[in-house]
């Protein structure tokens, strides 16, 4: 029998790493035994998730990275490689979400900046990282997607939604392109998660309630109860899965 060991060992990067699910993924894998290489864009957040990591006795690397400029994404898989000789997986949880109106009234600059970061950053994540991987001969790539990308019932997130459905549709072709050089690609698609993207709305307890209404498991998920999907996609385990979306949205997409 094949032994399996998850991701022990595993050198994967990880951006959006300094909060939210992508903290919660970069402990998770360091807690599991793999190396883990911390991008994002606040320098004091990514620090405090190293030393985290450095407290439990895991391996990590702290690059400040803005995954919508390539510059700043071709240099931290650069520096990774130098580090440790290679990739073995990418993970892409990096988004924002900005107050955004209906479209007819919707300014440039905030579509702009939501598509540069959630789908231009995913595009420069996979881009870069698998290159990467080609040289590590394999790996796996594991992006973030959302229910708001599948359906059209968010309302007056044009530019969100938007930037989700692209990241599904890059995340299945480039699945398709690398599938027979050894490198797979799934999405994740968290459901309603308490992070710091979500803290003003879950202030309001009235909204909260409302909005859960709508999901069988009558509550919002938690950053730690998506990680291990992303541990699984990554692992031995999922070595026949490629190009698929996996929910962990506590049964919202299934009703």
């Amino acid at each position: 029998m094949t032994e399996r060991n998850g991701v022990v060992g595993k050198r994967t990067l990880i951006t959006g790493a300094a909060s939210g699910i992508g903290r919660a993924v970069a402990i998770r894998f360091a807690a599991e035994g793999a190396r883990v290489a911390l991008l994002d864009r606040n320098r004091g957040n990514l620090e405090a998730v190293a030393g985290e990591i450095k407290a439990s006795e895991g391996e990590s690397l702290a690059i400040p990275t803005d995954v919508s400029v390539e510059a700043d994404v071709a240099a931290a898989v650069d520096q990774v490689v130098a580090a440790w000789g290679g990739l073995d997986a990418v993970i892409g949880v990096a988004g924002i979400e900005l107050v955004e109106t209906n479209v007819h009234e919707l300014d440039l600059s905030v579509w702009q900046r939501t598509i540069d970061t959630n789908l231009t950053g995913m595009f420069l994540t996979c881009k870069h990282g698998i290159r990467a991987l080609l040289a590590s001969g394999g790996g796996s790539v594991v992006l973030t997607g959302s229910p708001t990308g599948l359906f059209g019932f968010a309302v007056g997130q044009t530019a969100y939604s938007a930037s989700k459905a692209g990241v599904h549709g890059l995340g299945r072709v480039v699945a398709n392109e690398y599938a027979s050089q050894n490198i797979r690609l799934n999405i994740v698609v968290p459901g309603f998660i308490d992070t710091p993207i979500n803290a003003a709305f879950m202030k309001d307890i009235a909204a909260v309630a409302e909005f859960t209404r709508g999901i069988p498991l009558r509550r919002a998920g938690q950053p730690d109860e998506v990680a291990g999907m992303f541990v699984w996609l990554v692992s031995d385990e999922a070595s026949y899965a490629t190009g698929g979306l996996f929910m962990v949205d506590g049964g919202a997409t299934a009703v």
